[in-house]
């Protein structure tokens, strides 16, 4: 049992996270279809949010083909570093 919870290699976390961000993707393109009702996705604290969730955001930007979809972000600019990737 405890070896089907080790990840071996990095390729695999690589493909994991491959994996989660086309699932979130799929989920929005989902929830913001045309015969339901508008969607807002609201994220507070972004200035904690790494690189990593900074990229799922601009996918599911990128992919949602529904204007349907509204996804608003709040952050605090003053907790921000120069090199933060929403900066």
């Amino acid at each position: 049992m405890g070896d089907m919870c080790n990840v071996d290699t990095e390729g695999d976390c690589v493909d994991a996270l491959k994996k989660l961000q086309y699932l979130i993707c799929r989920f929005v393109e989902i929830i913001s279809d045309s015969s339901s009702p508008p969607v807002v996705l609201f994220l507070d604290d972004l200035q904690w949010a790494d690189a990593a969730s900074i990229t799922v955001i601009a996918q599911i930007l990128n992919s949602a083909r529904s204007s349907r979809f509204l996804l608003v972000g709040s952050c605090r600019d003053n907790e921000m570093s120069d090199n933060h990737p929403i900066s």
